[in-house]
């Protein structure tokens, strides 16, 4: 544990977050020329604009994993129950209820932030690795919860036929369509993380997790600042789980284990710590990369060869690249762009 400190203190250094959020705004108008394009002239294949919003609703759920793990120090391993949860909200909320999706998606977000804080008080009292152990607690029960609670979940059969969203009036049936919405939600989570970090709260965040003994000096309540972050984060992952319900329009409980919780540092660790690039490059890196081992012949044999390779990924980038692959894009950039201004 001591060694991911030391890792998350140089990654805040060369943070990508030292860039203008316009920059997000950018990536994010360039990101949507795929399906638009797409739309005139199919290119993708059905199953490859599935992959793509599969990328973009697990950047969301890493983002908000690298609040809470690069920004505030703390580890959690039951933020996939959270995600499930907010799944399970969106979809009773607008199959049961037929409230509109909007409406919906922000409770899928607002209600597992409220329960994140109430178990917040007692988990975050923990340190560090009691803490992983506490929220691993946590998210095992919720799953059970998700179990058991058939009036709520259905139980083991899971929710079939998730409502299509619509905004006034207009229909994200299209995988197209639904790339957009999620993009331009995934680009506003982005700058609103920005703006978060290099807030007061933000900075005292970082004070937080890169000197607890210090922070308190300065008069920095660490319970309180470790609740927000806390909160913060199941915020971002009970939207990432509301779009994920509507977008395969089936859920179950087997989905928000400890595997997804694994999977959400893994995407923030090879990413890039403390960085909000890297959480979109880590989400990227661990649903593309089964994608692409699927078509190697030597391995399609294999079960669950997605959680080896994840785990082979893992290990390779903390010995390698401890501070995320983002930051090996950042060099190359930064070294080709001062080839270009040396030559000129």
């Amino acid at each position: 544990m001591a060694g991911l400190n030391s890792d998350i203190k140089t990654a805040s250094k060369s943070s990508i977050l030292k860039r203008r959020p316009g920059s997000y705004v950018i990536v994010g108008m360039i990101f949507l020329l795929i399906p638009i394009i797409n739309l005139i002239n199919p290119i993708f294949a059905h199953s490859t604009m599935t992959l793509l919003n599969r990328v973009v609703i697990f950047s969301i759920a890493a983002l908000g994993f690298n609040i809470l793990l690069g920004y505030s120090g703390q580890v959690s391993l039951g933020h996939g129950a959270f995600m499930g949860l907010g799944a399970y909200i969106s979809a009773y909320l607008t199959m049961r209820l037929e409230l509109p999706f909007l409406l919906a998606l922000f409770l899928a977000g607002v209600i597992p932030m409220i329960l994140g804080i109430g178990l917040g008080l007692v988990a975050l009292r923990l340190e560090r690795l009691y803490l992983a152990i506490a929220t691993l607690g946590l998210g095992v029960t919720i799953q059970h919860v998700f179990l058991e609670w058939t009036e709520f979940t259905n139980g083991h059969a899971g929710l079939r036929r998730i409502p299509i969203p619509s905004i006034l009036g207009f229909s994200f049936r299209q995988r197209e369509y639904y790339l957009i919405m999620s993009t331009i939600i995934l680009v506003c989570l982005a700058i609103f993380a920005y703006n978060f970090i290099h807030s007061k709260t933000g900075r005292a965040l970082v004070a937080m997790r890169d000197s607890e003994h210090a922070s308190q000096a300065m008069g920095i309540s660490l319970f309180r600042y470790k609740l927000i972050a806390f909160s913060l984060s199941t915020f971002y992952v009970g939207i990432a789980g509301s779009l994920y319900a509507h977008l395969f329009r089936y859920i179950e409980p087997g989905t928000w284990g400890a595997e997804l919780s694994l999977d959400l540092l893994a995407m923030v660790v090879i990413g890039g710590i403390a960085s909000i690039g890297g959480s979109i490059v880590g989400a990227a890196f661990i649903q593309v990369l089964p994608r692409v081992m699927q078509n190697v012949p030597l391995l399609r044999g294999i079960s669950n060869i997605n959680f080896i390779l994840t785990g082979i990924a893992l290990i390779l980038v903390i010995i390698y690249f401890p501070q995320g692959i983002i930051r090996q894009f950042v060099k190359l950039w930064n070294k080709l762009t001062y080839k270009k201004s040396v030559s000129k």
